[in-house]
This record gives structure tokens, sequence and C-alpha cells, in this order.
């Protein structure tokens, strides 16, 4: 019998778990408080703050030498959710053994199948809301997403009859597109630390390394050279794109964002900047008619701090075309970085143009979050389905 997590059981503002006994007695501690000692394999816990991430651990203990232990992080299951984000309500139990690496999530309403990615490579499509991987390394960390998409109808957001129809209208103007303008996606994204690290005993643990500086960038742009104007009757026949690919240090962009906070200076100052690039029109032979650049306005940050050691923000962004009549390209992220190493980030964005966002820990390199390709300008539209996505960590 493997030392593994048989079932976890999620109720409102309670949460119990049960593991293979396979003998000797139990250490449970949740966020490094010890909480359990005994030989009866299961805990219950109805302690929780709402929202947040907690870390449990399970030790296996046989003549006072601990010799297996299993990392178990989770959230508390709450009735009322979060409509303007159904990723940031819903329940994601990571857990990880010697033997495994298991990921279990809420069910979304009217989603029928998920994605399972492995660090960027297609691992299976699964019917039911876990996934369970054996196939890891204890010296190897792994990045894990799960996407899935449903149609509008099936959000129960409201008015998405009207929104629907309007979606479909929308498809029948631009049959070339393959993937229908009415499908909601959502990506959800766990990073997952070295396993020979998650695992060790408690009493071996080292201090988790804190995290001084933490940086993100949040950047829009436009991969083509030229980008048609999907209005026939404007003189502004072409606009110039940013002629480019995914490049977190990329010179030319649509927008950008720069977010860097500081727990190592006095009162943690958190530093926002915000860029916006040119808008150049063209005739139909491509030559230059004019020039302008979009207000700064529509891009807006406000500070949250939860507690000590705990502090984000909420980024809006709605910023349009000030050369044509057109809606604008809007997206909405709330993040949280934890002095401990911690981060959970979430949010929602229209399907065009390019996004991309980054963060650096400390000195490090700029690494991946998000990086989605546009599905056309003509995407920009009220009637469009969102994109939803969060990305946290286990480390």
């Amino acid at each position: 019998m493997l030392f593994e997590i048989k079932e976890v059981k999620h109720e409102q503002e309670l949460l119990s778990f049960l593991w293979n006994d396979v003998g000797g007695f139990y250490n449970v501690y949740k966020d490094g408080q010890h909480l359990y000692e005994g030989t009866v394999p299961e805990f219950q816990d109805d302690q929780f703050i709402r929202g947040k991430f907690h870390e449990y651990m399970i030790e296996r203990v046989v003549r006072n030498e601990v010799i297996d232990v299993i990392v178990m992080q989770t959230s508390a299951f709450h009735y009322e959710k979060n409509s303007d984000h159904p990723l940031q309500s819903l329940v994601l139990t990571t857990i990880v053994a010697k033997t495994q690496i298991a990921l279990s999530w809420e069910h979304i309403y009217g989603i029928h199948e998920y994605e399972i990615y492995r660090d960027g490579k297609l691992k299976g499509r699964v019917k039911t809301n876990r996934f369970i991987d054996r196939d890891i390394k204890n010296d190897s960390t792994y990045v894990y997403t799960i996407r899935c998409t449903r149609t509008i109808r099936d959000s129960k957001e409201k008015l998405n009859v009207t929104k629907t129809l309007l979606s479909s209208m929308f498809d029948r103007l631009n049959p070339v597109r393959q993937q229908s303008s009415g499908r909601e996606t959502f990506t959800n994204i766990k990073w997952i630390g070295r396993l020979d690290h998650l695992l060790l005993p408690m009493n071996e643990r080292l201090s988790r390394k804190k995290i001084e500086r933490w940086k993100f960038r949040y950047t829009t742009f436009l991969a083509d050279q030229w980008v048609k104007n999907p209005n026939p009757l404007s003189l502004n026949h072409f606009f110039k794109g940013d002629h480019r690919s995914f490049d977190p240090n990329g010179e030319t962009f649509r927008t950008r964002v720069d977010v860097e906070l500081a727990y190592d200076l006095a009162r943690d100052p958190l530093v926002f900047s915000k860029k916006i690039g040119p808008s150049m029109a063209y005739s139909r032979r491509k030559i230059f008619r004019k020039q302008a650049t979009a207000s700064l306005e529509g891009i807006q940050l406000k500070r949250i701090d939860r507690q000590r050691g705990e502090s984000g923000f909420l980024l809006t962004h709605a910023v349009g075309n000030p050369l044509t009549t057109a809606p604008d390209m809007d997206y909405k992220v709330n993040a949280t970085f934890h002095r401990n190493g911690m981060f959970d980030l979430y949010g929602r964005f229209d399907p065009a143009p390019h996004h991309e966002l980054y963060i650096a820990r400390g000195e490090e390199e700029w690494q991946p979050v998000m990086q989605v390709r546009s599905r056309g300008i003509a995407f920009l539209s009220n009637v469009i389905a969102c994109h939803y996505w969060r990305c946290s960590n286990f480390e």
C-alpha cells in the first residue's frame, strides 16, 4: 500500500482528508503549525482564511524517525462564488507525495472536458475534475495547466441569452474563425517546486527563503507587421503592428504595465508604471496617414495589503485605438505576492491582441506566467466571451 492521501472532502467551512494507513503514527502540520499527532489516518480542519491557500503536511513516523511525507495545498469551499471571476473562488487542491502529483479542482458548471498540460505539453484530457501524474522525478519542478471552455449560455451570467445571440451573429459575420466567439476559456496554472524540497520533514526544512523584491510585467502587442482595419469604410486601411513574437523585453507594444514590490524597504513601497505605444494609420497602399497615442487614464492600479508580508494590487486596463472607433482592449488582474515566496494571480482578458505576463523574484530573470495569442482585432467586442485565468505556486 502506498502512503498517499486517498480522500479529500470539502464542505462549507470544513475540510477533511484521509490517507492510507501504512503503519506508524502521524504528524499533521498546517502552515507550519503542528496540529495533530496520532495513529488515526484522518484529519479535519475548520479554521480558514477565505480565499487563501493553506499548506498541510503529513509525516509518517516509525521508531521516532520520519520516513515518509505528503504535502497538500488547498483552500476553503464556499457556496458563494465570485461572479466576476469564476476561478478565484473555486477550490484547487494540489497533493505531492513520493509516488504522485495529484490535482483536483471544483467542477466548473457547463464544462464537460479538461485538457491537462505539464510544462506546456499535453498530458491528457479528462472528463472528471481530477488528474494524477506518476511520471515524476524528485529533483524536478513542474508547471501544470488545466484548460477548458464552455459556451456563454452555460455560464449562468446575467443577460447571457442576449450575449449568446450577439456572439452567434458575430460568428456568422466572421465565418473564417475556427473557434466560436461565444465560448469562454478557463486556464488554471500551478507551479510546483522540487519534490525533494517539498517532501522534507518539518524539522529538516530550512526557513523559506524570503523574496524581498517582486516584479510584474503585463504587455499587450500586435504580432503582425500590418493589421487590417476591420472597418472597410475607413481611410485608415491599415495600422502598423509591433511585428514581434513573445518577449518580456520586446521594445514595441500596444500597452505595458510594470509593477515592483519592495519588502526590503521601509513601508514596503509598490512602484507602478504604465506605457502606451503609438497608433499609426496607413492608407490602402500603406502610405502613412496619421499617428496618435491613447490616454494613460485607461490603466489604473489600486494597492491591496492583506496582512504583513502579503501585498498586491488590482489592475484594470481599458485602452482603445485613438485613430478609430472601436472597443477597448480590456483586461483585469488581481495579484498577491507574499514575502515568503508564494504568489496568487488571477484575471480575465479579451481574446485580442496578444497578451504576455511575466514575474521575477529578486534578481531572477523574467519567468512567463501566460503567453496568449490574439484571435484577431475583430474579437475586440463586448459580445465576445472572456478568457479567465489563475496562476499560483506550491514551492
